[in-house]
């Protein structure tokens, strides 16, 4: 009987550790109604060119055929219906984007090499636009950057590789794309690796808690690394059902044996 109500306590140990507080998988759970957060950030830092960086550069003027020398992808590209489709590709951006060169130059058509390497987009912008002016009336520059990408892994239901053609993504965002957390996520442990100059940079968010509007991580940059950690508990959790039926064999094997002892001296 001892036996039996040790296995019983040991049971009862697993299976209060494979249960999660429901408050352990709720995004920022301290909001309350109608409050304004405070510190949110609304800032968020340009990306600052590098080599191997592909570009998006469109200019146009009101010269149709002015338009063809210094656009001819673009150009070739609405003539046959593709509109702008395959710049949203990989594979598109890499064969139809400009490339920042090992020298920090773009190398663009009719305009030669430009030096953008240490400019942000609208740097950038503003050079191309200038030497545009030189030879153009009226030009319009648009540059954008194509290879904004973030890593999303861990324990997310879709890991992966994900592609921003917005000027901004923040890690809700991020998360939102790989669709969420998976049921061992623990949410108070994201983590976030930065690439920079001076190495990897690391960030730590609780999504649980508000704060994560005021971290430095909560906007992504291109190249960010976010990873969900698991639960601490999640091997229990993934293995509690094989430890209810062992313990559940095991129980009856102790309450046979105990029956069967009780019975002996008969």
């Amino acid at each position: 009987m001892k036996n039996y109500f040790n296995l019983l306590y040991i049971f009862v140990l697993i299976i209060g550790f494979s249960c999660r507080s429901t408050q352990e998988l709720v995004y920022m759970n301290d909001i309350k109604s109608n409050e304004t957060i405070k510190g949110l950030s609304s800032q968020v830092t340009d990306h600052i060119l590098g080599t191997g960086d592909v570009l998006y550069v469109s200019i146009k003027s009101n010269n149709n055929d002015v338009n063809m020398l210094y656009n001819p992808e673009s150009t070739m590209e609405a003539n046959s219906g593709y509109s702008y489709q395959k710049f949203t590709t990989p594979s598109g951006a890499y064969l139809y984007g400009f490339e920042i060169d090992k020298s920090g130059d773009v190398k663009l058509p009719m305009l030669g090499n430009l030096h953008v390497i240490g400019q942000t987009q609208t740097g950038a912008e503003q050079i191309i636009q200038k030497k545009a002016d030189e030879t153009l009336k009226d030009a319009i520059v648009k540059v954008k950057l194509l290879n904004f990408k973030i890593t999303v892994m861990g324990e997310v239901r879709n890991p992966g590789v994900y592609y921003n053609y917005n000027n901004s993504i923040n890690v809700i965002e991020a998360l939102a794309m790989a669709a969420g957390n998976t049921d061992y996520a623990s949410i108070k442990n994201v983590v976030v690796i930065r690439p920079t100059i001076d190495g990897n940079k690391t960030f730590m968010l609780d999504m649980t808690s508000k704060n994560i509007y005021m971290s430095e991580a909560f906007y992504l940059h291109p190249n960010d690394n976010v990873i969900v950690q698991p639960d601490r508990h999640k091997n229990v959790q993934l293995n509690s059902q094989a430890y209810s039926l062992f313990l559940s064999s095991t129980s009856v094997l102790v309450t046979v044996l105990g029956f069967l002892l009780v019975l002996k001296p008969l």
